[in-house]
């Protein structure tokens, strides 16, 4: 019995948070997004963003390429002002990512381009959700 009332109270809680009426008063749709930016399916947004969400570096390492090193950085990005067009594609991997040129110089950008940003398959609300938490942080907090 007590499984089924937890259940039954979970699926009650993710009916709503799925939902786009954030009128209830238990949770707003700026807490909806803050707490799936700190804990959503798998790494959270903040490990990497920073909890301010203006990026941070992720990691350096060394590459070697025709007996020539190349000092490179992985940073992520300042997502605080990302336009909502941006983020959607960004985080949604069904849509096509864009197709980037590089020139012989940039060895580290081709390396980590593309290549760093996990796969969340966030539903539309929950993408409205956080993309709302993250461009009105500074209202809130």
């Amino acid at each position: 019995m007590i499984k089924f009332i937890l259940f039954f109270s979970l699926f009650n809680l993710a009916l709503f948070a799925n939902s786009t009426n954030f009128d209830n008063p238990f949770i707003t749709k700026y807490e909806y997004g803050k707490m799936l930016y700190k804990n959503p399916r798998g790494i959270s947004c903040n490990k990497c963003h920073g909890d301010d969400a203006k990026g941070k570096v992720i990691s350096k390492f060394t590459h070697i390429k025709n007996q020539k090193k190349y000092n490179c950085i992985i940073k992520s990005a300042d997502i605080t002002n990302i336009s909502y067009d941006k983020f959607k594609k960004t985080l949604n991997p069904k849509l096509e990512k864009e197709k980037k040129k590089f020139d012989k110089t940039q060895i580290c950008e081709k390396l980590v381009y593309g290549n760093s940003m996990p796969t969340y398959f966030l539903t539309n609300e929950e993408l409205t959700a956080i993309h709302f938490y993250l461009v009105n942080k500074e209202n809130y907090e």
